[in-house]
């Protein structure tokens, strides 16, 4: 079973700021890994005119806060190799590598 949330922040004059979109996910286990309860957040963004006031962080745990609700034990999320800032961001809210996709042009 996997649920969706998603999550805005609003600001004045109801404009919106950002938003994050996170599923949990039920992983069956395997032969190669275990069972687990997973929060996967999709995707979250902020305005431009918003970035670096904290919406990112407040939205990352609200996230976070959805996911210890429904039993996670773990919040994951993908970011692409170019996006700099994006690896900073989420190195200093703790995030960690994984693993790596590559990728072979044609």
């Amino acid at each position: 079973m996997t649920s969706v949330t998603m999550l805005l922040a609003d600001g004045t004059e109801g404009k919106a700021l950002g938003y994050a979109l996170a599923r949990v996910k039920n992983r069956p286990g395997s032969a190669l890994m275990h069972s687990d309860v997973i929060m996967s957040l999709d995707q979250i963004a902020v305005a431009p005119d918003a970035a670096r006031s904290g919406i990112g962080a407040a939205l990352l745990e609200a996230v976070r806060e959805v996911g210890r609700a429904a039993g996670c034990r773990r919040l994951v999320t993908d970011v692409w190799y170019f996006n700099e800032s994006a690896h900073a961001f989420y190195e200093v809210a703790g995030f960690r590598p994984m693993s790596m996709l590559l990728d072979q042009p044609r």
